[in-house]
């Protein structure tokens, strides 16, 4: 396949050599701006009355062949007034556009189902976020390169891994059953596509630790061949894509190619990652317990020892210093991708052609990651009335990872005294100090992935007459997604090895395919003076097909001979999943006088996963937009004004198989064979789909000619009857079932700001400001279920925390054990108030709860902020991109266990007495002093100290504030002058050099709390620490084009 996409590719740029070498003329040129006298970039320069055209590049520069001297060029952008030049004997044609007001309100944008609208005849909000803002900073997966970029979305990552998974989420969480995923719809080019994030294969060998960071599937898109992304937020904006638009949708709309020539565009990238941030450790108490010192290291000690001075005395071959073997562990990633386009055609055929290649070497040893992608795009006007467009996208991405929380929770148990860089004996053996080492680990325990991916569309657009319009439009996604999962086993009776103390091999492979079909005929017409209305009507076919299949060879016979005939136990498993789903929508559009806008849908769903009776289900959207600046006469001050309203019903159905009762395997019978048994969940005949109801309401302006610009919302959204599993009686062979119950709530605010604050000859400032508010609650939970926990996170002792709903409490809350608090009155047993002061016991310390546990905070924050800077002076181009998320907790996985082992900074107090502020159980003050070291001390044994006995044995220090401000990039680029170039080579040449995650401020110990514990799929992100650290990366870039 990648074969095939490289012969198009060249034979792309063949044929566009050919469409180039029968024009007349070349005439080449610059348009700038009377705004500032800056180059403008995407202006579209065509014949008159021909389809040749082209635009210009970043630099304002173009080129085109004039069939001859009384070709007329018509220059044009929108927001800008259109100019016609005559060619003439002119081989250099210069232009200068002067801003158009009345331009700027005719921008269109990309809706549901590819549907081109104005923006102002919208009645709902959606962000549009161009090829330049997405790519400035050079992010490898789209979904991170939206950072700071969007209101009302929430952006998380696993880590700062290769290949690492991110996700997002639009208007908070709306589904009370955590395996449901709240993540939007992509769609690229009209063709819905996939985003799961597979854990197939991470935890082999009956191990607990999942392999966090593997990618996400939208990470194999190439951000360089994206020309916008539409964010369709709300229930009105998305209710032509149906239930599976209930979360949002995020339009791609790619690259294409232009009449009149070719274009030819290079770009090399070459960076490297560095850890951002690591935990401040202490530097003085080496390895022990109870302050003594012990060499090997008996038992799990690493730095509750005596001080490097006082170990010396013992063990003369103690360093100087304690390694920082965090640091030490990590190395220096890189990041390499290199790209190729081509784009041009004629009047019959245009297209655009890509290739790229990244390499990413991780920062944690052994891992690193590839992403291979060919693109083709092709449009064929075959004749005015039929136009027809073929995509073609082919990606191979894969490498080696590793599974961050094992690697982390390593670290915690290696002791400093050692560096754990040094992992490995000359004979292979892992350097084994009483614990496991876990570089050695990512050496000899892998994971290795493998994806094939094809993503095709075509469509069709007829119109016999200009009030008629017929669509089609046929999509397919499909993938192969190979992966292999190997640990060594030992080379002799008694090795210490990873995880498993036998070996495995396992083969695990999904194969993925859905296939997608849209219909659509839309008619217009005039309804009376001024009033213009659109009806479209059509059909959508979606089908998904998904096979998981894997075996798990564990005990090999041979040490590092990976073949499942070398293992003793074979252990298989298979998954297949099918889903249909039907569509019928319609919509009607109304314009009055072209400044009042009405939007009527309704969509009839029906879906395999539900009952008979209930599979087809009805909702409806309508939506309004008053332009009242166009209306009346306001002051000249104000550029436009724009009054939104809109109220959608969006449907959603179940899982699959959720309405009936089904078989599992059964391998371990006594007989030693294999059979079938009832599997754990009982199938609900009578299951319903569940509704959200959506609300919205906006005004948009702009003022001084469009120099300054706002767009504020508010939503308010409830969906309800949701469909979730709960528990039924033991009585009926079942352990749950999917049931209709439940409320879930969100609301909140969005602001977008934009302005233009210094626009000259020479400089000229653009400012984006971005903010976000959600309010989540659970208003109702399923019949006879008090709580619902749908994650935990397993710490150290009694420290480890649990996520659970609520009936009235929002989604995110976060449970643990905590300090006891001392009042006279009675306290809430769900809530922990901090407010109270500290019970104290005799013995002088805080007396911790134990198992019990209450609310210690909430994983959503209060607000998302995002904040951009463009800066052009001449050739030079400045973007800085800030970001902050306040007003959140998360429980600190690493922090825990380093305070458990004596690693973090704070724990240097530890010969030290502290009286505890709070009050005895009679209530009076607390005076007694007590050492918070190990050991005896003035008569009075202290056990393992403060830190082992009660700190690390309570989850309220480690559920801490998260939030943070970030310098999320910074990007300077310089386009070298057109003189300075090749006049019939190189029409622009580009240098920029990129810094992403350059600075970070939060008071969170240790690791960006902008990083999951959990996989990127997940609707949990309550914890963080053993993740992959989030890298702080340098970027050098060069850009041709021919």
């Amino acid at each position: 396949m990648r074969k095939i996409f490289t012969s198009l590719f060249f034979l792309c740029v063949f044929l566009a050599g050919v469409t180039a070498m029968a024009q007349v003329k070349t005439i080449t040129g610059k348009i700038t701006s009377t705004d500032d006298g800056g180059p403008l970039p995407g202006v579209s320069i065509k014949i008159k009355g021909t389809a040749t055209g082209t635009s210009t590049d970043s630099n304002g520069a173009f080129t085109i062949q004039a069939p001859s001297p009384s070709s007329v060029l018509v220059i044009s952008l929108i927001g800008y007034k259109t100019q016609e030049i005559t060619v003439g004997s002119k081989t250099t044609v210069n232009a200068v556009l002067a801003s158009d007001a009345q331009e700027l309100q005719e921008v269109t944008i990309s809706t549901a189902l590819g549907i081109t609208r104005q923006a102002k005849s919208l009645g709902y909000a959606a962000q549009t976020v161009n090829d330049k803002d997405l790519n400035f900073n050079h992010q490898p997966n789209l979904i991170n390169a939206l950072q700071g970029k969007v209101a009302g979305a929430t952006i998380s990552s696993t880590g700062g891994g290769p290949g690492q998974g991110a996700s997002i989420k639009i208007r908070g969480i709306n589904s009370i059953d955590p395996n449901i995923p709240s993540d939007p719809l992509y769609v690229i080019d009209g063709v819905q596509i996939d985003n799961t994030t597979s854990t197939l294969g991470a935890n082999p060998g009956g191990t607990a630790y999942g392999a966090r960071g593997v990618s996400n599937r939208a990470s194999d898109v190439n951000p360089e061949d994206i020309e916008t992304i539409n964010i369709l937020k709300g229930g009105a904006a998305t209710a032509l894509y149906g239930l599976r638009g209930a979360n949002g949708v995020v339009v791609i709309t790619t690259k294409k190619g232009k009449a009149g020539g070719f274009n030819i565009n290079l770009n090399s990238t070459y960076g490297f990652d560095n850890v951002l941030i690591s935990p401040d450790v202490q530097t003085e108490y080496t390895q022990g317990v109870r302050g003594v010192y012990t060499n090997p290291p008996a038992g799990i000690g690493p730095a509750w020892g005596p001080t490097i001075a006082e170990a010396k005395l013992i063990d003369p071959t103690h360093p100087d210093q304690l390694y920082d073997n965090y640091k030490q562990a990590f190395e220096t990633g890189q990041q390499i991708k290199n790209s190729v386009s081509v784009a041009g055609g004629s009047e019959a055929i245009k297209f655009f052609s890509s290739v790229s290649q990244l390499y990413q070497k991780g920062m944690m040893p052994n891992t690193d990651y590839k992403n291979f992608s060919a693109r083709l795009n092709t449009d064929f006007t075959i004749s005015p009335k039929l136009k027809a467009s073929v995509n073609m996208n082919f990606n191979n991405s894969g490498g080696y990872t590793y599974s961050a929380d094992r690697f982390g929770e390593g670290l915690a148990y290696w002791s400093p005294r050692y560096d754990v860089a040094n992992s490995e004996n000359p004979d292979g053996t892992q350097v084994y100090l009483g614990t496991n080492n876990p570089i050695w680990g990512t050496a000899n325990n892998k994971l290795k992935g493998d994806v094939n991916r094809f993503i095709g569309g075509a469509s069709v657009v007829y119109e016999p007459v200009k009030w008629l319009n017929f669509a089609y439009r046929f999509g397919v996604d499909t993938y192969n997604d190979n992966r292999i999962r190997t640990a060594r086993g030992p080379m002799f009776t008694g090795e210490n090895v990873y995880d498993n103390e036998f070996g495995f091999y396992g083969e695990y492979n999904t194969k993925f395919r859905t296939l997608n079909s849209t219909f659509v005929a839309t008619f217009s017409s005039k309804i009376a003076e001024g009033l213009n209305g659109t009806l479209r009507v059509g059909q959508e076919v979606y089908d998904k097909r998904v096979k998981d299949v894997g075996v798990l060879g564990s005990q090999l016979s041979i040490y590092n001979f990976f073949n499942l005939g070398n293992a003793k136990v074979l252990t298989p498993s298979q998954t297949i999943t099918e889903k249909r789903l039907v569509g019928y929508f319609g919509e009607a559009t109304f314009d009055y006088n072209n400044y009042l806008f009405l939007t009527l849908t309704g969509r009839n769903d029906i879906t395999s996963t539900l009952p008979k009776d209930n599979r087809s289900f009805f909702y409806p959207s309508a939506s309004l937009s008053y332009v009242f600046s166009d209306h009346f006469k306001l002051p000249t001050a104000i550029s436009q004004a724009k009054l939104r309203l809109s109220y959608a019903q969006i449907g959603k159905d179940a899982s699959e198989y959720a309405t009936s009762s089904g078989f599992t395997n059964y391998i371990n019978l006594p007989t030693g064979t294999t059979g079938l048994t009832i599997s754990s969940n009982l199938g609900n005949p009578t299951l319903r789909p569940e509704f959200t109801n959506s609300f919205e309401a906006g005004l948009e302006m702009s003022f001084f000619k469009n120099r300054l610009g706002f767009d504020f919302t508010y939503y308010y959204s409830l969906s309800k009857d949701q469909i979730v599993r709960a528990q039924v009686s033991s009585a009926t062979g079942y352990v749950s079932s999917f049931i209709n119950a439940g409320d879930i709530r969100n609301r909140g605010v969005e602001l977008v700001i934009n302005g233009k604050p210094i626009v000259s000859d020479q400089f000229r400032w653009d400012v984006n400001l971005n903010l976000s508010a959600n309010r989540n609650k659970v208003l109702t939970m399923p019949n006879g279920i008090a709580e619902l926990v749908y994650g935990a996170a397993r710490g150290y002792g009694n420290a480890g925390v649990t996520m659970k709903l609520i009936e009235g409490q929002p989604y995110g809350n976060i449970y643990g054990s905590y300090f006891n608090r001392y009042s006279p009155q009675a306290q809430d047993p769900v809530f922990l108030d901090k407010n109270l002061p500290l019970l104290i016991g005799a013995n002088g310390f805080p007396v911790i709860s134990g198992g019990q546990q209450r609310l210690l905070g909430n994983s959503q924050p209060d607000y998302v902020i995002g904040l951009g800077n463009t800066f052009r002076y001449k050739q030079f181009s400045l973007n800085v991109l800030f970001d902050a998320r306040l007003g959140f907790e998360k429980y600190n996985w690493l922090e825990d266990f380093y305070a458990a082992f004596g690693l973090p900074d704070y724990t240097a107090d530890r010969r030290s007495y502290k009286v505890f502020d709070g009050v005895l159980a009679n209530g009076t003050p607390n005076t007694k002093p007590v050492w918070l070291g190990q050991n005896t001390v003035d008569g009075v044994d202290y056990g393992e100290g403060y830190y082992r006995v009660y700190y690390r044995n309570v989850s309220e220090p480690f559920v801490s504030d998260a939030s943070w401000v970030r310098l999320r990039s910074a990007s300077l680029s310089y386009a070298l002058p057109a003189k300075w170039l090749p006049a019939k080579t190189i029409k622009s040449a580009s240098l920029s050099v990129t810094g992403n995650n350059l600075w970070l401020w939060t008071k969170y110990y240790g690791v960006d709390p902008e990083s999951s514990s959990f996989d990127s799929g997940s609707n949990n992100d309550g914890s963080a620490g053993f993740t992959y650290p989030s890298a702080r990366t340098i970027l050098f870039s060069i850009n041709v084009g021919f």
